[in-house]
C-alpha cells in the first residue's frame, strides 16, 4: 500500500485496543491491559498508551515488530512483548505474542482486541462478582464482599461499587493493577487492596491479591469471584 490506501489502512486503527488473556507463568502480566491510540505515528505505525499513561507503557512497531515496552524506548526495536509481523495494525494480526523471560516465550492465548471483539470482552464483565477469603491478620476484610457492576467503564475497563453503596468502596483498573479503594480515589493508581493484572475481568486472573499494610502483602487465599463460582 501507499498513498491514499496506506492512509486509509492506518485511519482504520481502533481508538482503543486491548491485549487480553493469560501468559506462561503469568510473565509480564501488568503490561497488558487497554491501550489508547496517540495521535502521533511511531515509524510510520499507529502506536499507543496503555490507558493510564503514568505507567509509561506503551505499544509501537519498529523492526519486523510490535512492542510493548517502556516509554523511554519508543519507537525502538525492543521491548518486554512482542507480535513479529509487519500489519499496521495490530489486532489484525493471526500471528502468536511472545513475552520475554530471558528469551522469547510463546505466549499462545494472549489476544489483541479492537471494536467489536473488545467491546464483546467487556461485556462479559459479570454484573457482580466477589472478592472473598482470608487475608493475614484479617487486614481489611472490611472491604472486601459482593461488588456490582457500575454501568460506566472507568480507564477502559469495568468498574464496580460493594453492594452496600454508603460504604463508598469501589473496584476499578488504573495503572496496571486492579485496586479496591475509596470512592474519592475513583480511577487513580491507588488502593487498599491490589491485583496487578491488566486483564479486563478481575475474576479472570490467576494473580495474587494484596492487601496494603504499610506495604504490600500477598493474600494467597484472597479470591476473586463470579458466575456460577460465585452462585
Amino acid at each position: 500500500l501507499a498513498g491514499d490506501a496506506l492512509a486509509a489502512e492506518i485511519a482504520k486503527a481502533a481508538p482503543q485496543i486491548a491485549l487480553v488473556g493469560p501468559t506462561p507463568q503469568n510473565m509480564l502480566i501488568d503490561k497488558l491491559g487497554v491501550f489508547r491510540k496517540r495521535a502521533a505515528l511511531v515509524n510510520g505505525f499507529p502506536s499507543y498508551t496503555l490507558a493510564v499513561s503514568l505507567t509509561g507503557v506503551m505499544l509501537w512497531h519498529a523492526g519486523q515488530c510490535w512492542h510493548v515496552g517502556a516509554a523511554a524506548n519508543l519507537g525502538q526495536d525492543r521491548g518486554w512483548v512482542s507480535l513479529r509481523d509487519g500489519c499496521v495494525r495490530p489486532e489484525s494480526s493471526t500471528v502468536t505474542w511472545k513475552v520475554w523471560d530471558a528469551a522469547w516465550v510463546v505466549a499462545p492465548e494472549l489476544r489483541c482486541l479492537a471494536g467489536d471483539a473488545l467491546a464483546a470482552e467487556i461485556a462479559k464483565a459479570a454484573p457482580q462478582i466477589a472478592l472473598v477469603g482470608p487475608t493475614p491478620q484479617n487486614m481489611l476484610i472490611d472491604k472486601l464482599g459482593v461488588f456490582r457492576k457500575r454501568a460506566a467503564l472507568v480507564n477502559g475497563f469495568p468498574s464496580y461499587t460493594l453492594a452496600v453503596s454508603l460504604t463508598g468502596v469501589m473496584l476499578w483498573h488504573a495503572g496496571q493493577c486492579w485496586h479496591v479503594g475509596a470512592a474519592a480515589n475513583l480511577g487513580q493508581d491507588r488502593g487498599w487492596v491490589s491485583l496487578r493484572d491488566g486483564c479486563v475481568r478481575p475474576e479472570s486472573s490467576t494473580v495474587t491479591w494484596k492487601v496494603w499494610d504499610a506495604a504490600w502483602v500477598v493474600a494467597p487465599e484472597l479470591r476473586c469471584l463470579a458466575g456460577d463460582a460465585l452462585a
